[in-house]
């Protein structure tokens, strides 16, 4: 048995997503609060990460904003036994610094333009009815105050009103504050993914350029800004128009190791419940993401899984994650394109690597009929990953299937989109094999392009 006892070991977190619950909580907490000292070090005014679903963004976003907030100093305990306390003097002036500003766009996948701004707006209101004690001081001229009612007050989606108000809100905070704002926004493409596919997603492209320009782009109130989602969307101005934007994908190696769960984290994670004996199984089912330079586990799938075992300890590994991540865009893709895929798929399905380029960013539309835009998207999203940290002289990559978990997502994608004559194996009978090489094409390592000033806190 593998004895989990009551109060023998701390809890799976499964579903927190707030950084204050889950360590008030006692829950096991795979610490990646050195993403915040690496985010003063490489990061921009504005940056952006993009992951796949389910890799520990919100957490991570949330972990950030107790760092952050200067409304969160009661908080600052938080963070007394963790790994970023080993530069505590170095950290300590941008420790509970800024007024900060967190926008979810996750309910924004609302069917309609008028629902999906709606979403939006009141999400920005509730930010308003949090700061709303900024009015009882004189620092606010009695215009901005008449400013920031409008928008306490206002509850339609009306564009004009809330296109500006993060600028507004942070102004307001700054001036109370004496210190610039932060600004936080999480999983903006969720509401891009759902426009595109129910028919407003010009409204919706116009309503978020609009929103970002004002706040990112032309307000003298913002130290920095972190924006996360799946994909860096291209072709729709929403980044174009703003300066200087720092994207971190999962190409590159600067937060490479802060989303999702390394070999050493599993490590420590099978000896801390027994578990030694199951590292090959968290491998071969829900590893073998490449991030940058990093190996990498899906950590919702891994969690889920111990806690499986903790009741049913015997049983096998099974699928934790399926259906996370654009499920119905890539479904559309597979049934509409005019590109071939039916020996792409049957190579990836028997273990074979298959070779594309790899696109930096990626536009919703004209997927379906370029084939290296295909394995982009479904790289970004988690669904291939690259087979190594090589590329070819013209920037062609080997990728593969990561895992278990995800070969049983093409099997049901292929059942739902009816690909027939498949000569492949059953998930269970999948052999593993060697990575063809292409002898005419000898493949060159990848130059790291990225800065070299470790050591300079550069934002602010």
């Amino acid at each position: 048995m593998i004895g989990f006892g009551k109060s023998s070991r701390k809890r799976i977190p499964i579903g927190y997503e707030d950084f204050k619950l889950l360590i008030d909580g006692g829950f096991y907490y795979v610490d990646k609060t050195m993403l915040i000292y690496d985010l003063l070090h490489y990061g921009g005014q504005n940056n952006l990460i993009t992951r796949p679903r389910r890799f520990g963004k919100t957490l991570n976003f949330s972990m950030l904003k107790y760092f952050f907030d200067i409304a969160e100093k009661d908080n600052a305990y938080l963070f007394d036994d963790k790994e970023i306390m080993r530069h505590k003097d170095e950290i300590a002036p941008y420790r509970n610094a800024f007024p900060l500003i967190s926008l979810s766009m996750k309910s924004a996948k609302q069917g309609s333009y008028g629902r999906a701004l709606y979403s939006i707006c009141m999400d920005i209101r509730e930010q308003f009815i949090k700061f709303s004690y900024v009015l009882d001081s004189d620092k606010l001229t009695d215009v901005e105050k008449k400013d920031y009612r409008r928008i306490l007050e206002c509850e339609t989606g009306d564009e004009m009103i809330f296109g500006t108000a993060l600028k507004k809100l942070s102004m307001a905070l700054s001036k109370y504050y004496g210190e610039n704002a932060v600004i936080f926004i999480d999983e903006y493409d969720m509401p891009l993914e759902d426009a595109y596919l129910s028919g407003y997603y010009d409204e919706m492209v116009s309503f978020i350029r609009t929103l970002f320009e004002s706040a990112l782009k032309t307000n003298p109130s913002l130290q920095f800004s972190v924006i996360t989602g799946s994909l860096h969307i291209l072709n729709e101005s929403i980044f174009s128009a703003i300066n200087n934007v720092e994207i971190d994908s999962i190409r590159n190696n600067g937060y490479a190791e802060h989303f999702g769960f390394t070999d050493k984290e599993i490590r420590e994670l099978s000896a801390y419940y027994g578990l030694e004996d199951k590292q090959g199984d968290f491998l071969e089912w829900y590893g073998g993401y490449r991030f940058g330079n990093c190996n990498l586990y899906n950590p919702w799938s891994v969690l889920h899984q111990i806690k499986q075992w903790s009741r049913e300890p015997y049983n096998p590994p099974k699928s934790q994650w399926k259906n996370m991540s654009y499920t119905e865009f890539i479904n559309g893709i597979m049934k509409n394109t005019h590109v071939d895929m039916k020996q792409p798929i049957e190579d990836l399905l028997t273990g074979r690597a298959v070779y594309s380029k790899i696109y930096n960013s990626i536009s919703f539309n004209g997927v379906e009929n370029d084939l290296a835009a295909i394995y982009t998207f479904m790289y970004y999203i988690g669904y291939i990953t690259i087979a190594d940290s090589e590329i070819s002289p013209d920037g062609v990559y080997s990728l593969k299937i990561p895992n278990l978990e995800i070969r049983g997502w093409y099997d049901d994608m292929i059942k739902h989109i009816g690909i027939e004559s498949l000569d492949i194996p059953a998930s269970d009978e999948v052999k593993k094999e060697e990575d063809p090489v292409d002898k005419g094409n000898p493949p060159h390592p990848v130059k790291d392009d990225e800065d070299d000033d470790r050591y300079s806190l550069i934002i602010g």
